[in-house]
């Protein structure tokens, strides 16, 4: 599998397909690095904020800051091919292509209040916000070994820490139940189990 395909898995289980979800494990399994196992933590986060909570009321408490600054969002082909099919030409003039990708500079012009305009094919970046973005975590993978990560999440995304809190308390059971930390696998199965 290439990168892309990787990334459209990840991109539909981030969407609630647990077949993906499930390919996506299988694959990254193979590798048995820290990276890997960090990376299968990070979806698992990125799922439950995408699937499992009703965060809304968090995020237009916010006020959707996570769109409104920040490095520009990477838009993969992938994201990009989809965008293209839905939006119009003008729309797409907001995207520009930079070292053989595009990026959509913020504050989004598809946001539109606290909403997203474009939220059912809005780009995989923007769906794993902010559990996988490098600005937020780079600090987190570059020393992650072992473990759960103690994801870093900006201090005005109130659904992010819903999440986090979420996650703490399932980990918690978990913990108690094993009597060491749940492998991504053993939480995936926790977490699904109780959606």
């Amino acid at each position: 599998m290439n990168t892309d395909q990787i990334n459209v898995l990840v991109k539909k289980a981030l969407k609630g397909d647990i077949k993906s979800l499930e390919e996506v494990f299988n694959f990254l399994e193979k590798f048995n690095v820290p990276i890997t196992k960090y990376a299968m933590y990070s979806i698992i986060y990125q799922y439950v904020m995408n699937n499992v909570l009703d965060l809304g009321k968090y995020c237009e408490e916010c006020g959707g800051k996570c769109c409104k600054s920040g490095l520009p969002v990477p838009v993969y082909n992938f994201d990009y091919k989809e965008l293209k099919n839905r939006l119009s030409k003008e729309q797409l003039n907001n995207f520009r292509r930079v070292n053989g990708f595009y990026i959509l500079s913020r504050p989004c012009p598809f946001q539109e209040g606290w909403l997203c305009k474009i939220h059912q094919y809005k780009p995989y970046a923007c769906m794993s916000y902010p559990f996988a973005t490098e600005d937020e975590q780079k600090e987190i993978i570059d020393s992650y070994k072992d473990g759960i990560p103690d994801f870093k999440v900006p201090d005005f995304c109130i659904a992010g820490k819903k999440v986090k809190e979420f996650m703490s308390n399932k980990v918690d059971e978990l913990r108690k139940k094993l009597g060491r930390d749940p492998t991504p696998r053993e939480l995936l199965r926790e977490i699904v189990k109780s959606s």
